[in-house]
């Protein structure tokens, strides 16, 4: 097994590991929020799964960018909300009701609409990209559906240690994803560095905040609800992103490349903008 694919599985566990961490505390009635919800749920599918597609072909068309840049664009558009963001977004104010039917309404929404938003993407644009919900579903079931069904499940078992568990599994997930992470920036670097230019970064920023400002204005009334859906349109689950895209682009170094150049900008872009919601509004 190679460095490359010992990080990838770091980076797969360390999501499971936080997602179960997340899901002992998380309430069955939690998965189906965004459902009996509906306008505000139906607010979060369009800030995802319209705004942002609509944004990311426009950057497509506005500049000459590389074909994995392009590819990445529509696959990370498509793809749902990273398993790593509920901490952030609950730290953000945002209510654990719905952060957590946020990421399981989403999960669910990217196995039907990828399929058919990157099949549409690829008639505009003239690309072979064949892609069944079973290419999406699988790696969102093993790092989203899976560890939230066993930490709804295990959480009576493990009964009043649920929290010392929860709390443990958080760190350990944190601390491998870390790991991970910076491990696959430092050996894909020459290869994101190779895909900047064209307009890449300005696409890639364009891109997150407009995702961050749609999440925002369509996030319901609770400023802390409106900054979870504005970190969640801007940012995107990678390791979907990545099957997703490598259906088009077999080149095992441009996708996970172009994909983890776009994490890195829309990190940078939502630190000030959060900073910004902050000022503006304290209660979130």
């Amino acid at each position: 097994m190679t460095l490359v694919a010992i990080l990838k599985l770091g980076m797969v566990l360390s999501i499971v590991v936080s997602l179960f961490a997340l899901a002992l505390r998380a309430k069955i009635g939690d998965l189906a929020y965004l459902g009996t919800h509906w306008r505000r749920g139906i607010g979060a599918f369009v800030a995802m799964f319209v705004i942002v597609p609509v944004a990311a072909i426009l950057m497509v068309r506005l500049f000459e960018m590389n074909r994995a840049v392009e590819i990445a664009l529509i696959a990370i558009a498509f793809s749902p909300l990273p398993p790593i963001l509920p901490g952030k977004q609950l730290k953000a104010g945002g209510n654990a009701c719905y952060v957590t039917g946020l990421l399981f309404g989403a999960t669910l929404a990217s196995i039907v609409v990828a399929p058919l938003g990157v099949a549409l993407v690829a008639r505009i644009f003239g690309i072979d990209a064949a892609i069944t919900a079973k290419d999406v579903a699988m790696p969102l079931a093993i790092t989203v559906l899976l560890p939230i069904v066993l930490g709804l499940v295990l959480a009576p078992v493990l009964g009043g240690a649920v929290d010392k568990v929860s709390d443990v599994a958080r760190k350990l997930g944190a601390a491998v994803l870390l790991v991970s992470v910076l491990g696959l920036l430092i050996i894909v670097a020459p290869a994101m560095w190779g895909l900047v230019g064209d307009g890449t970064l300005l696409a890639f920023a364009v891109i997150a905040a407009i995702g961050f400002g749609a999440g925002y204005l369509l996030g319901g009334p609770n400023p802390g609800d409106r900054a979870a859906l504005a970190l969640a349109a801007s940012s995107r689950h990678p390791g979907a992103a990545i099957a997703i895209a490598s259906h088009a682009l077999t080149d095992s170094t441009l996708v996970p490349a172009a994909v983890l150049l776009s994490m890195v900008v829309s990190t940078i872009v939502g630190i000030p903008l959060m900073r910004m919601l902050d000022r503006a509004e304290p209660s979130a």
